[in-house]
């Protein structure tokens, strides 16, 4: 539920800020996983997984664990964050990121995909991140900080193929595992 929620945050927070010009996709799955949200628009194409965790969130290269504390500063909880496969919360998105780009690659479009994890909990805390393989932000407001950035420009026409392919590549893959 705490996921649901943070998902939730996320979207309510992204549409609030960007105008028509962007498209968010949530739930993307691909043969390497699901990404909970792509961001496609003129500044780029940004992969997001959430994480709605009270707590203070650490990271070195591909490995996170994090630190529970109770109201007085006390650490009560302490524990490695992966998923189900025992994926860390950056190889949850870098492995279906990297399959995306390898298949928008074939398909002629060769777009970067910029990744973040997004502690989405308003009490997560960014502890000591060494290397991390993707950005690391707490709040919305640095995703949409980055637009800003040096990014390659995608024109109207090309994003809206992107979509395309997108949507079509994550139906194949929903079919793929049904059969």
């Amino acid at each position: 539920m705490a996921g649901i929620e943070g998902e939730k945050l996320v979207t309510t927070e992204l549409g609030r800020v960007l105008n028509d010009d962007w498209t968010l996709i949530r739930g993307y799955r691909n043969r390497r996983g699901e990404i909970d949200h792509l961001l496609l628009g003129p500044h780029g194409l940004i992969a997001i997984e959430g994480k709605h965790r009270n707590a203070t969130v650490h990271c070195a290269g591909d490995h996170w664990w994090f630190t529970k504390f109770d109201k007085y500063g006390n650490a009560v909880e302490r524990g490695e964050m992966t998923d189900q496969r025992g994926r860390s919360p950056s190889q949850q998105v870098n492995e279906p990121a990297s399959q995306l780009e390898d298949f928008l690659r074939s398909r002629g479009h060769p777009v970067a995909i910029q990744r973040f994890v997004l502690l989405t909990h308003p009490r997560s805390q960014l502890g000591q991140c060494l290397r991390p393989t993707v950005h690391v932000a707490t709040t919305t407001g640095e995703v949409i900080g980055a637009l800003n950035g040096p990014t390659a420009a995608i024109s109207g026409p090309e994003c809206a193929q992107l979509e395309r392919l997108i949507v079509r590549d994550h139906r194949f893959q929903k079919a793929r595992r049904k059969s």
